[in-house]
């Protein structure tokens, strides 16, 4: 599907813009035919010197780490997407263990990548836009004159082989090497693309970190509808971002949409009036959106829609459609690709099967039969309910449910939902404590400590006595959290 769609604007719409390149003020498009033709390069460079070869990519978003990506599952490697922020240590412990012999990386991480080849001896690495990567493009281009045959001349590449790895370590510390295949990938596009209106001529933004498999599918999922994306490696510069390229819709985790609402809330009333152009929806994913943020969403006149996934579904589950009636705090309606299976398990666990499932964590048969039961579904690991319309309601982690010494359930994501909606609260953390597991609340808040404490006193009183927080401790700074937005569980 997206090997053939790309062929397809190769061939339709050459001279389409693919990416836009920031320059100055302005923007730089680049074509269709120019994309397609730098994936050929590096295909070929891959198939020549490092055919099958498990290849790292490092750095910020660019039109460059995409490139690279893609060259990689359609020439027969496995792209290995790896998180920027992490120490050159642990990046080589993970490249180790996953056996790669290729690191990939922009210029902005030269001296990270240094450090992890003295780490890994035998890693070969390489700059996005150094001489020497220069010399392998242009010999590539020199090569596939001669031989007139490029990548795009072949059928599509096996679905079903491994075509990426992505590092997840959920809300623990323990990472996980996920093996997806291009058939899962694709399943995400399929999904997406029946649920949203994407067009060539439309416009959005490469935002999502590309280490993350939301940003990777999503990323993918625009291309293949022919979206031309405005690449934006800072996720800070999100409003100057939709500003320039003038985006019509994007991809968001929660965190993101809550500073795109706060920039255009300083500049005026709606997003169609601080941007100078409507923007027809976002989609948040990653993360739970809480009401609060929705709410502040919509009242600016963009349309909000959920979606939800997991690194191990290649993010796909559920999603709303953008013709829906709104149905905030839900996750949107299962996914309507072919093949996929949801239903919630008599305990209460989101479960799914079908072609999104990930063939396993690599070199971890033991957690892999954990996580896959023997009818093939997936544990999410997630509480919820699907409802007779297909809606997903997610309720909590399964593992985080409190049990009281009355016996008595608690979702501590329930109560968060409604600390977070306390004047002054940014960020919230339920959990049971002690032997009596007492409901215990950490949070962060931009008010006097004071006033929390005062707003969740009074919230208390609005509890069932079961549910009244017991413990608050008021935090200095926000939490930790991971790539995809979720606060990190100790």
């Amino acid at each position: 599907m997206i090997f053939e769609a790309f062929k397809r604007h190769r061939a339709e719409r050459p001279d389409a813009p693919a990416f836009l390149i920031a320059s100055g003020d302005r923007f730089v498009p680049v074509s269709w035919r120019q994309f397609t033709d730098d994936i050929a390069s590096v295909c070929w460079i891959a198939e020549k010197h490092a055919p099958g070869a498990k290849i790292a990519l490092l750095g910020e978003n660019s039109y460059e780490w995409m490139v690279a990506h893609a060259a990689c599952i359609f020439s027969g490697a496995v792209a290995v997407p790896v998180e920027p922020v992490l120490s050159a240590d642990d990046i080589a412990a993970r490249l180790k263990f996953v056996g790669a012999s290729v690191l990939l990386h922009s210029s902005l991480y030269a001296e990270k990548a240094h450090d992890v080849a003295a780490r890994f001896p035998g890693l070969s690495t390489g700059s996005f836009g150094s001489r020497k990567t220069d010399f392998f493009l242009s010999t590539a281009v020199k090569a596939l004159g001669l031989l007139r045959r490029t990548v795009w001349h072949r059928d599509a590449p096996d679905p079903e082989r491994t075509a990426t790895m992505v590092f997840t370590s959920g809300t623990t510390s323990e990472p996980r090497a996920v093996e997806l295949s291009l058939r899962a990938i694709e399943t995400f596009v399929e999904s997406t693309s029946r649920a949203l209106p994407m067009a060539p001529g439309d416009r959005s933004l490469m935002l999502l970190p590309l280490h993350h498999i939301f940003g990777i599918a999503a990323t993918y999922t625009m291309l293949a509808n022919g979206v031309a994306l405005g690449v934006c490696p800072d996720f800070r510069r999100i409003y100057d971002a939709f500003e320039r390229f003038r985006a019509d819709f994007a991809f968001l985790v929660p965190a993101l949409a809550d500073i795109l609402a706060t920039k255009i809330e300083h500049k005026a009333k709606s997003a169609e009036e601080s941007l100078g152009q409507p923007v027809r929806w976002i989609l948040t994913g990653g993360a739970p959106l809480s009401r609060r943020t929705y709410e502040r969403i919509t009242a600016l006149g963009v349309k909000t829609i959920s979606g939800y996934g997991l690194t191990e579904t290649a993010a796909c589950y559920s999603m709303a459609r953008e013709a829906d009636v709104p149905r905030p705090t839900s996750a949107g309606r299962v996914s309507g690709a072919d093949g996929v299976e949801t239903k919630v398990s008599p305990d209460g666990e989101l479960l799914v099967r079908g072609p999104c499932v990930m063939k396993g964590y690599y070199r971890m048969p033991e957690r892999t039969a954990k996580a896959i039961d023997a009818e093939g579904w997936y544990h999410t690991g997630d509480s919820g309910r699907i409802d007779e319309d297909g809606y997903v309601w997610i309720t909590g982690r399964m593992s985080r449910t409190i049990v009281l010494s009355s016996g008595k359930k608690v979702a501590p994501e329930e109560i968060e939902e409604k600390l977070l909606a306390l004047p002054g609260v940014a960020e919230a953390m339920v959990s049971g404590k002690g032997e009596t597991r007492e409901i215990r609340a950490e949070l962060y808040g931009s008010v006097p400590e004071e006033s929390v404490r005062r707003a969740v006193a009074a919230l208390n009183q609005t509890l069932p006595v079961y549910q009244r927080i017991k413990a608050v401790v008021v935090r200095d700074e926000p939490f930790p959290r991971t790539a995809s937005g979720k606060i990190k569980l100790s």
